[in-house]
């Protein structure tokens, strides 16, 4: 987003203010927002002292008598270093953005009001069991108590003029399920196939966005017979350019606004058996790839009471280790990519009334009153059909009412049960009966447990539909494409103790074409799966150094797939040839010193513009560049699947292009580019990372120019698109990183104390800590910290104890 002048003016004023403060100890003053880590504090709302000591990295240790007192400490240590990032979490998650930030975020907080994630939260909390509401009404608690005993805020709050508000269980519920918004984007792969299909027709628009590779890896080749009946197709319907256009748009504001929903998110996660470990017993691996941020999207902490023994990386704002081990288990997640949103096209007349099976059905309308900073509040009118939220209401230009079914908004949710149980979990079976409360987002989750198990389980809800593949956008005046159901439970994709003693995986296909239901239509490229898979075969008794080396691999096979066919061209120039030169003696790693590598990229985007925008014009520049998977597939369709007529330029009819003569073209047409970003003509000169960098905005100060450079961290990063250690980039802003490995975690189910861990930027998210970007380094570097699960840790103590 950009923010308005009014609220540049404000942020102004306030500035002035921090400085004028700062010249008679205002820095001082501020100072007082960092989170005590010593000593004593009294609290109310704690049956026992809880202790919380911060090791040398940072990493909180909480322990409590009890599993509610331990999480009161977690939502205590959260509200101490992470206020200001659950502050903006909650306004994203409610819809309140434009409370502080003005009518610059208002499109972005019509878009979310209408979805309804918090009526949605507010109607899975009446459902939730007295055990966990009990759970996250002590996180609630330890929230407020920091917030009760704390009158210095962290700057982001003096700058706005922002005063938080108590923490309530349902913002919890709001942010588990904008969680689930950023990993579920089929919505808008609707919206694109439908301007696709009016750009070049159905069956290139198939071509253009394939699901995925034939030849490619699945996670579960060994298949998984079910009883199930297979789905049926049906026609479906492209929404109107116009309407198509109007609402991708208001997808990338809402997206630019938040930072949620970017289709770049992948994850990397794999559990090694123990006949391939060196110890004997399993290895478990994750690297979940999220956009950027700082702070981080994930707080380190080791949270001890009761039941509850877990290490690993928490979300700010909810009650559970997310990502981590207990003492007998470990698991790890990634995005199983499922189609669980549809678009339905509905017919309502003037009086509200929508048309279905022939009858008239009324609409429910829910008037959403939204206060705006500077300006008078705003009433929106929602309005609601069986299928959803008619989220094209939002924008005053769309011609067809479009309702919103997506299985987030669904009354029972119960997800943050099944995480709380995962952290109890004490094997496979009590692990399994755990993810069967989990609904959103679906994830898949690998396991492994200190007996030497390791399994595999896709989890979550994902509908059969009565016709139709979830495409594109279908009638909802018809119960022709209803959702019928959930697929059960028993009949999802999972596996244990897998024959070949290994599980795999990297957002790519789950199972074959003989599993009978439909969980999606669209997989990541093979090619990170594909190296994976390639190190733990070539691999001998595997250790977790092997596990760091493979998590900080940066070799394409996508590079090596396609070098053959882009060193086959005739230069025309010195450089050209120097260019190709470093090409045929390069291995394809992305390594950020490397000047073939820089070579590369600049190629293939030049290939790819160089192949499919002729045909797309416009909509390549716009929308279909910024993918990554889509492109890159049909590319490779192109080059090594035999299809050259994409290579003919349809602009130019008098002349019949072959690969050979694109190509050529683009090479010297990316070498230009990047000559200009390198500010250097000789390629034996480049570096990737002097171009590639890996960029860590702040909400919402990256979008102030003044305040930029003191919030917002980047750092210089090898890797690409495609390889393990991933770093794909964003063309608008060429060569740009705002995705990539969130968090890294080692486990070592031969010795718990073996386990690494690592996210991104720092412990804290005030900019006045030390730990504000301390990890940056590690995290660049590939390295990692102990995940240290000992009874006793040293270091920082602090003590919370009851109020008498």
């Amino acid at each position: 987003m950009r923010l308005l002048k009014r609220i540049a003016g404000w942020i102004a004023v306030d500035i002035a203010l921090v400085l004028v403060l700062g010249s008679s100890g205002g820095y001082l003053w501020l100072r007082q927002s960092l989170a005590q880590t010593r000593g004593e504090i009294r609290v109310a709302g704690i049956s026992g002292s809880v202790t919380i000591v911060r090791d040398q990295n940072g990493v909180a240790h909480i322990t409590g008598t009890t599993e509610t007192d331990a999480i009161f400490g977690l939502g205590f240590v959260h509200a101490q270093e992470r206020l200001w990032q659950m502050e903006v979490r909650r306004r994203i998650g409610h819809a309140r953005l434009s409370e502080i930030l003005g009518e610059a975020t208002l499109q972005t907080d019509k878009f979310l009001r209408t979805l309804g994630v918090a009526r949605a939260a507010q109607h899975a909390l009446a459902k939730l069991d007295r055990e966990t509401i009990t759970i996250l009404e002590a996180y609630a608690a330890g929230v407020n108590a920091f917030l009760a005993i704390n009158p210095v805020l962290p700057p982001e709050f003096l700058i706005l003029g922002v005063q938080p508000e108590p923490w309530q269980p349902i913002d919890s519920l709001v942010w588990a399920k904008m969680v689930a918004w950023d990993l579920g984007g089929n919505w808008n792969d609707e919206i694109r196939r439908s301007l696709l299909i009016a750009q070049v027709g159905a069956e290139d628009a198939d071509f253009l966005m394939p699901a995925f590779t034939p030849d490619g890896p699945v996670i579960l080749p060994e298949g998984m017979p079910t009883s199930a009946p297979s789905p049926i197709s049906g026609q479906s319907t492209p929404l109107q350019p116009t309407t198509a256009r109007a609402m991708f748009d208001l997808w990338a504001t809402v997206y630019q606004t938040t930072g949620l929903g970017d289709q770049l998110a992948g994850s990397n996660n794999w559990v090694i058996g123990g006949s391939r470990t060196a110890s004997g017993k399993p290895l478990l691996v994750n690297d979940p790839h999220l956009s950027l941020r700082i702070p981080s999207i994930w707080y380190l902490a080791h949270i001890t009471g009761d039941a509850i023994n877990a290490i690993g990386a928490t979300f700010p704002g909810l009650p559970a280790v997310v990502v981590g081990h207990n003492e007998r288990i470990a698991w790890g997640v990634t995005n199983t990519s499922p189609d669980v949103q549809d678009l339905f096209i509905e017919r309502i007349d003037a009086q509200n009334y929508v048309e279905y099976n022939n009858t008239r059905e009324p609409v429910t309308v829910i008037n959403e009153i939204i206060k705006v900073k500077g300006a008078e509040p705003i009433t929106l009118t929602v309005r609601v059909t069986r299928h959803g939220p008619i989220i094209s209401d939002v924008r005053d230009d769309i011609n067809e009412t479009l309702a919103f079914r997506w299985t987030a908004l669904d009354d029972d949710d119960a997800t943050l049960r099944a995480f709380l149980n995962i952290n109890r979990a004490r094997n496979w079976d009590e692990f399994v009966a755990a993810l069967r409360d989990y609904k959103a987002p679906m994830q898949n989750f690998v396991y492994a447990d200190v007996d030497g198990n390791i399994g595999y389980y896709a989890a979550g809800a994902v509908p059969i539909r009565r016709n139709g593949d979830g495409r594109l956008p279908v009638p909802g005046w018809t119960d022709a494409y209803e959702w019928i159901g959930y697929v059960p439970f028993e009949e999802l994709p999972h596996i244990a103790n897998p024959s070949k003693d290994y599980v795999v995986t990297a957002n790519h296909r789950v199972i074959g074409d003989d599993y009978p239901y439909l969980l999606g239509t669209s997989w990541a490229a093979p090619f990170r799966a594909q190296r994976i898979i390639e190190l733990i075969e070539q691999g001998d008794k595997l250790t977790v150094d092997d596990m760091r080396a493979m998590l900080s691999d940066v070799v394409s096979i996508q590079a090596r797939e396609l070098l053959p066919i882009l060193r086959n061209v005739t230069p025309t120039e010195p450089r050209e040839t120097v260019a190709l030169e470093l090409l045929r003696s390069w291995d394809g790693a992305m390594n950020g010193e490397s000047a073939a590598a820089a070579v590369y990229q600049s190629y293939y985007y030049a290939a790819l513009e160089a192949v499919f925008a002729d045909e797309l014009r416009g909509f390549f520049t716009d929308v279909y560049r910024l993918q990554n998977n889509f492109p890159a597939l049909a590319l490779r369709s192109v080059l090594l699947g035999g299809h050259d007529e994409w290579c003919d330029n349809v602009t130019t009819p008098d002349i019949v292009e072959d690969c050979p003569t694109t190509l050529a073209q683009a090479l010297r047409k990316g070498l230009a580019t990047m000559a200009t970003l390198q500010g250097e003509n000789d390629p034996t000169r480049w570096r990737w990372d002097r171009v590639h960098q890996a960029i860590f905005p702040h909400n919402p100060f990256s979008q102030v120019e003044a305040l930029r450079g003191f919030f917002e961290r980047r750092v210089p990063t090898g890797g690409d698109t495609f390889t393990i250690n991933v770093g794909p980039v964003r063309i608008r802003e060429p060569y740009l990183q705002y995705n990539g490995p969130s968090y890294r975690q080692i486990i070592d189910l031969s010795n718990l104390a073996n386990s690494r861990f690592m996210h991104t930027t720092g412990q804290s998210g005030n900019v006045l800590s030390s730990r504000y970007s301390d990890f940056l380094g590690l995290w660049q570097r590939g390295e990692d910290i102990p995940m240290r699960f000992d009874a006793e840790v040293d270091g920082e103590r602090l003590v919370l104890r009851p109020t008498p």
